[in-house]
């Protein structure tokens, strides 16, 4: 959104967005409160790390990029949320769906920006950067976070 605000449609959609985010995230933080759950703060984990290290730095692929990383981070996130919705209770497995539901309209969202801004060479992009995201997403991970792989099995 403040990287390219000359796009005005794309910092106008991004804002929308964020809103819906914070609301989001008031939705979890009163979840959290009634099941007692305390909030603790979380260190950046190593999925979006490793995305944003094959990201180009410098324009024109760099928007590209951020674009395709958001979008993978939304369909990775719709995936999780449906995936586990059917196996928690009320009120997380509401939420889960509402949360799925978003998440879905996010991807479709960055997809269609992305091929707003490159045309002809979005899909090819596309699949470089989903084959990181899908390592990432599947490789053993230390810390178990809604987009790690599977817990890393201590040697």
């Amino acid at each position: 959104m403040f990287a390219y605000p000359e796009d005005r449609s794309l910092a106008l959609a991004l804002a929308r967005l964020a809103r819906e985010e914070l609301r989001h995230f008031e939705q979890v933080l009163r979840v959290m409160n009634w099941l007692g759950v305390p909030f603790a703060r979380q260190r950046p984990g190593r999925y979006a790390h490793g995305l944003r290290s094959v990201l180009r730095t410098s324009d024109p692929g760099r928007k590209l990029d951020l674009l395709l990383m958001s979008a993978l981070i939304e369909a990775r996130s719709a995936e999780r949320f449906t995936l586990l919705a059917p196996h928690l209770p009320e009120p997380l497995a509401g939420l889960y769906a509402q949360l799925a539901v978003s998440e879905s309209r996010h991807h479709e969202l960055y997809v269609a920006f992305a091929q707003a801004t490159d045309s002809q060479g979005w899909r090819a992009r596309l699949a470089v950067l989903a084959e990181r995201e899908a390592e990432l997403a599947t490789m053993p991970d230390r810390a178990l976070r809604f987009h790690s792989g599977p817990p890393e099995v201590p040697s």
